[in-house]
Order: C-alpha cells, then structure tokens, then sequence
C-alpha cells in the first residue's frame, strides 16, 4: 500500500511539473522546484521505507532518470565532434586552434593544482585525525586492489609518458562508442585532425571545403535540436533521481563520516567561488553566470556525470555567449583531466589528513608545493587510466610515497562527496572556456551581442 501512495505521489509530481511548464513557468525554476520536491519526497520515503521497499521503488521511478542520462551521453560524443570541427570552420588561422587547446589544458591542469593545496589546506585545518579512524580490513582491502590495479600492478598500470600515449585513438570509431577510458580525448584529437586538413584544403579546394562546412552547420543544428528536445524533459528527470538517491542513501554512513563530509563540502565551496571570481574576472559577472548556470549545475550534482552534463553545460556556455569551438573543446577536456573536484581539490584533502599521520606537515611550503605538482600531474595522467576520485587520491599517495589505506574507508561515502566534486569538475570547464576568450581577446561582458564572425575563435 505504501509503495503505491508512493507511485501515485510520484506521478502527481510529474503531472503537476508538466502543467507548470504548459503555464509558461521558466525551466530554471521548474528545475529547482523539481530538486526540492525530490529532496522531501525522497526524505520521507527514506524513513518509512524497507531496504527492499526503497530497492523496488528506485528501479521504477527511476527509469525516467536513468533514460535521461544515457539520451544525453548518447548525444555527447556527436556532440563534441561536431562542435569541434565547428570551430575550425569558424576561424582563419591554424595557430588559433593551437592556442586554444594548449590555453584550456593549461588552465584546467593548473586549477586542479591549485584546487589540491585548497584541498591540503582545509584537510590540515579540519583538525581531522587520521589516527582516530579504525581501517577495516575490507577498507583496506578495498584500497589496496584500486593500488594494484592503477599503481604496482595489473593491466590498467601506466606510466606518465603511457597514459598520454593512451589518449590518443587507434581507431577513432571505436571511440565513437565511448568504450575507452579517455574515449572523448579520442574523438576530440580525430576531430582536431580533421579540422586542420579542412583548413589546409580551404583555399584551394573551395567547393569541397565549403560542401564539408554545410555539412556541418546542417549537423549541428539537428544535433542540437535533439539536444534541447531532450532538456525539455529536465525537471522530471531531476525530481526521479534525486527521489531515487536520498531514498537509498546510507544516512548513518555521512553521519559516522560528518567531520570530513562537511570538510570536503566546504572546500568544494571555496573552489567553487575561486572558480567564479576567476569566470568574473573574465567578463561574465557572477549573479549573470549563476542564473544562467544553475540549472546545469544542479544536474551535474545530483547525476554526479560530467559527460551526462555535456549537452547542457554546452547549451548554457553558448548563452554566455563564449564561442561554440571554444567550450566543445573546454568541455571536452574537463571530463577527462584537469578535474578540479575528482582530481584536485578531493586528493588534496586526504594528503592532508594521511601526511598527519606520517608526522609530515602538509602546509610546509615544501610539502604544499611538491604535492601541488603530483596532483596536477595525476590529473591530467587520470585520462588513461579511468575512475574517480579515490584513484586519483591513491595514484597521488603512491607517488608521494604515502599509505593508501585510510581511502578505503571514504569510499563509503564517496558518491554523496561525488556530486558536489562533478559541480566544480564541470564549473572547471567554463572556467577554462571563460580564460580561452579572455586571452583570445573575446568580449564576454553582458552587453556583448552573441555573434562570432568568421575569423574570429
């Protein structure tokens, strides 16, 4: 019986988010009522529900959400090859092409190592005692397989100079599926590839050049049409995930876990505003970018899936009026390295608190500086290798020589850390897009009509 009150409020919901749109209700606030009745629900339903009950539940509703994900990274590597050869459609030199790429690598990678002393930072002034946890033996257990298999041993276990070898395709279709690891980066360096030989034939075969640049403007355009086709469905899927998540939560776990929970929050804060006063810097004023990103970060948290984000990030990128060959290119490379949360800010934390225990201090200028540069390094040799968060934090570990086996024990609560680490992951990509016009000369500022002539990044 409960579990069909549940289905019927559920269905409510929906039916009411559907008649607010029919009203002509803005999509940001359908977003956000969406993701608080989600919350209530899913809280409600959390404390009257069984395991098996909240198992049930989350299967069914869940599949609007579950649907809606994989539309959107169905659609993301077309997406990014079409956008990136785009770009050089839009542009007359090769040079610029080179500049952009090398501005946004650049720019993401150092953030992320800027994000990791952040991270060393709030992770020593926490106060956190990493002699105070008991390490189970399945934590340990845990940690020591991820070790294995990315460090010390097994196939996945790549050298610096191997994993940027890996970025690159051996077959660019196969890519096209996003079966490998750094399947994106593939597409992308394809599509790089392609994009310069149009711009070698553009002068001296016009005819050819000009039919390969109809061909694209008519795909992005269809591509895009299914793109918004599939955002107008937003607000449902965001209500069905963030029901289905807060019902199945571990609530014990984050509360066992609280001290470092809210550290890592709070860091993710601090880059996040970092990240902004950077994106202000850079023409676009903070209140402008926030009203304008808000819904595309709330999806971001709560499927914690930057390729899922993709499809929005670039829509609302576009409105900020940054050039399309620019953000398909920053959101690219912002799902693959550079990763301010996963691969920043989240290693930087538990350096911190793990370094402690080795009676190192983690905010000696020396220590600050040196595991900086393993983070930044990590996140960018991250694209090879695949995984989250806790293999770039032992990846980091490793290579500063320290004990990997205090990871186990975050990996409880991971996936709720995870939400917040993808809004700053793909806020690291705008950031990066915004940083490109910056030093591309791109006016970014309110009044600034959103036309980019031909010639222009």
């Amino acid at each position: 019986m409960l579990l069909l009150l549940a289905f019927i409020v559920v269905f409510l919901v929906i039916y009411g988010l559907i008649y607010l749109k029919q009203r002509k209700v803005p999509f940001s606030k359908r977003v956000v009522l969406a993701l608080a009745l989600g919350i209530l629900l899913g809280l409600i339903l959390n404390g009257f529900f069984s395991t098996e009950q909240g198992l049930l539940f989350s299967d069914w509703t869940g599949i609007i959400g579950s649907i809606y994900v994989k539309l959107l990274q169905m659609i993301s590597i077309p997406l990014v090859l079409v956008c990136v050869l785009l770009a050089f459609t839009k542009i007359e030199l090769k040079t610029n092409v080179v500049k952009m790429g090398a501005t946004i690598i650049l720019t993401l990678v150092t953030f992320a190592g800027i994000a990791g002393m952040i991270g060393l930072v709030t992770g020593q002034l926490s106060g956190i005692d990493g002699n105070g946890f008991t390490i189970s033996k399945s934590a340990l257990h845990a940690a020591n397989d991820l070790k294995e298999s990315y460090v010390s041993g097994g196939e996945h276990t790549l050298t610096l100079p191997q994993k940027i070898v890996a970025i690159f395709p051996s077959n660019p279709f196969y890519d096209l599926t996003g079966q490998r690891p750094s399947a994106t980066l593939g597409v992308v360096i394809f599509a790089l590839c392609l994009g310069f030989a149009y711009l070698k034939i553009k002068d001296r075969k016009v005819k050819e050049a000009q039919l390969f640049k109809d061909f694209l403007d008519s795909a992005y355009e269809i591509i895009m049409s299914v793109v918004r086709l599939f955002l107008s469905f937003a607000p449902y899927a965001v209500f069905t995930i963030m029901t289905t998540t807060v019902v199945n939560n571990d609530i014990s776990a984050v509360l066992k876990l609280a001290q470092f929970f809210i550290t890592c929050y709070a860091t993710i804060l601090l880059v996040f505003l970092l990240q902004v006063l950077v994106i202000a810097f850079c023409g676009i004023s903070p209140v402008r970018y926030i009203k304008k990103a808000f819904p595309v970060l709330s999806f971001a948290f709560i499927t914690a899936s930057s390729a899922g984000s993709m499809a929005m990030n670039l829509e609302m990128q576009e409105e900020l009026h940054i050039p399309k060959g620019v953000s398909s290119l920053s959101a690219s490379f912002a799902t693959s390295m550079g990763m301010c949360g996963c691969a920043g800010l989240y290693p930087g934390i538990i350096i911190s608190i793990v370094a402690a225990t080795q009676g190192i201090n983690p905010l000696s200028p020396q220590f600050l500086l040196s595991a900086g540069l393993v983070i930044a390094m990590t996140s960018f040799g991250i694209a090879g290798t695949g995984g989250g968060g806790t293999v770039a934090t032992i990846i980091a570990l490793s290579t500063l020589g320290l004990p990997v086996g205090l990871v186990g024990i975050f990996i409880a609560i991971e996936p709720l850390v995870d939400m917040g680490r993808t809004v700053v992951n793909l806020n690291g990509g705008v950031m990066a897009s915004a940083v490109t016009c910056k030093v591309n000369g791109i006016d970014l500022s309110e009044h600034h009509a959103p036309i980019h002539p031909e010639g222009q990044v």
